[in-house]
């Protein structure tokens, strides 16, 4: 019953790490210009309106349940380009600030991780494993969602900055973004991020 419960409390880590993470693009798109981002997802009001129930959910727990690295990510923005100051580059920062906010709550928990370490504070067993897959966590969703892979957030910027051919291309497997992940998670085709992240993080933390 104590691993069940440790479970879930890393569970509650990963949906306030992919909540923080939407947050931060809808805080972003409002600063480019959407100024009806955030009432448009209805994040203030609601904050399940938001959730994607395989990639914030299903997904998330079955990677807990295997002890497998941690995946994951929220519904599309939906971003009205016309009310964007420069739609390409605004694009980009927004796609790029939920990793960002994920990135910054990995490092912050790896500098709290060194504090408690150095002061000889660090809690044992399940709390300390909590506190580093808090850290390894968010820095896998940070790397993974780079991506641009529909329904990912860099694919949000890939499909302001394509034309042509490339945006036609992207707009016809857009549709299957999705399974594309899954099957990607099934293959263990991210591996090549989740395990050059996983033992960076080790190494900052000493471990």
């Amino acid at each position: 019953m104590r691993s069940y419960f440790f479970l879930g409390l890393n569970f509650l880590v990963v949906a306030f790490s992919l909540w923080l993470h939407d947050r931060a693009r809808v805080w972003m798109a409002r600063r480019c210009g959407d100024l009806e981002a955030a009432s448009r997802q209805r994040t203030a009001d609601n904050p399940f309106a938001r959730v994607d129930w395989i990639g914030s959910v299903l997904l998330p727990a079955f990677l807990l349940w295997r002890r497998l690295p941690l995946l994951g990510w929220t519904k599309p923005l939906d971003i009205d380009a016309e009310k964007l100051h420069r739609p390409r580059r605004a694009g980009l920062l927004i796609a790029l600030a939920g990793p960002a906010a994920n990135l910054l709550l990995a490092v912050t928990g790896i500098v709290l991780v060194k504090a408690l370490q150095s002061a000889g504070m660090f809690p044992a067993r399940e709390l300390g494993n909590m506190l580093i897959f808090f850290c390894q966590a968010n820095a896998c969703l940070a790397a993974f969602n780079l991506l641009p892979i529909p329904p990912l957030a860099m694919a949000t910027a890939a499909e302001l900055l394509l034309n042509g051919d490339a945006l036609t291309a992207f707009e016809e497997i857009k549709p299957y973004g999705f399974l594309l992940v899954l099957a990607g998670v099934f293959f263990n085709f991210f591996d090549f991020i989740t395990i050059p992240v996983g033992r960076l993080v080790y190494s900052l933390l000493g471990l």
